[in-house]
């Protein structure tokens, strides 16, 4: 019976020299500082599967999401480690995992999902829902297919494939917004009389329009500055055209007339449908719990992404282990 002493000697050699490995059909990498022991641990032998970036950003490798109406299954085509040396699973060069022994098992899946800076295209206050997926492909069903440097769509409504695990991370329902800053003087208002100006929106995380909401200050509408009769005084805005914001000054309860100097304008146009989120740099990692899988079944990673122009980081955090529960 291997003694305490020697199974931790023999872990410590293995953490100090990554693993190097393999299966027939994988691309060979190098393995984490893991607790990897050649044959497995009493009976207890695991795998873990990673991907190939197809993109870089700001030093990461990356593979991108096409669009935003489907899932993708994200290619399993590097073999990490596998203490089973492909007796229990395999990488066929199909992007998918297959399951090579009848067995119970347990999956575990992360990826790395980005937030980047304002302005790098993929900004961090533009996330939407994305979801994480591990699913099995039944013996007898076709995989989805598979090209190699690509991502390939899965239908949304598909029943062919099981869902052994899944994670939604849910983007914030706030509104996207463009906010401006103009110098506007109202001048002379009359009782019952208004004053108005129209000014154009840049283009920031939308294209406000007619039928968006916009909020709107002036800095000269203070006590200090007008005295009582700031009380009868009313602002408001509201989109006439495509990125033409009205704002309107009404003198509507005043008994007499109120001049308004010149002062900051401050504009928030914010959308009346689409949404935004709000998020940094996060995992998403999910368990499958005990699974029973069989000889021919195969495991592939979906994700999806409501964020246009989204993409994955691929680094040691971004992967597929397998391990079977019952020696």
């Amino acid at each position: 019976m291997t003694s305490r002493r020697a199974f931790l000697t023999a872990t410590a050699a293995a953490l100090a020299t990554p693993a190097i490995l393999a299966s027939t059909n994988g691309e060979r990498v190098s393995g984490l500082a893991e607790h990897f022991v050649p044959g497995g641990t009493r009976g207890i032998q695991r795998g873990q599967f990673t991907f190939t970036p197809t993109g870089r950003n700001e030093g990461y490798g990356t593979i991108a999401i096409p669009d935003t109406l489907n899932p993708f299954m994200i290619p399993l085509t590097q073999v990490v480690f596998d203490e089973s040396d492909g007796a229990k699973y395999l990488l066929q060069g199909d992007g998918l995992v297959t399951v090579m022994k009848d067995d119970l098992y347990e999956l575990t899946a992360n990826m790395d999902w980005p937030a980047q800076s304002r302005g790098s295209g993929q900004d961090g206050y533009d996330t939407n829902l994305r979801k994480l997926m591990i699913k099995r492909v039944p013996v007898g069903v076709a995989p989805p297919v598979y090209t190699p440097g690509h991502v390939t769509r899965v239908p949304s409504n598909s029943k062919l494939y099981d869902g052994l695990a899944m994670h939604d991370m849910p983007g914030s329902s706030v509104p996207n917004a463009v906010r401006a800053v103009f110098q506007w003087a109202p001048g002379t208002i009359a009782p019952g009389a208004m004053a108005y100006v129209d000014v154009v929106l840049p283009v920031g995380s939308f294209t406000p329009t007619i039928g968006d909401l916009v909020r709107v200050s002036h800095a000269s509408l203070t006590d200090a500055m007008l005295g009582a009769a700031n009380v009868g005084l009313l602002i408001s805005a509201r989109m006439v055209a495509s990125r033409v914001a009205r704002v309107t000054i009404e003198n509507r309860y005043g008994t007499g007339p109120v001049n308004i100097p010149d002062g900051r304008m401050n504009l928030l146009a914010e959308s009346a449908v689409t949404s935004a989120g709000n998020n940094e740099d996060g995992w998403s990692y999910l368990g499958s719990g005990p699974v029973y899988l069989l000889a021919g079944e195969k495991l592939m990673i979906v994700v999806r992404s409501l964020t246009a122009g989204d993409f994955l980081q691929i680094d040691n955090t971004a992967f597929l282990r397998i391990s079977n529960i019952v020696p």
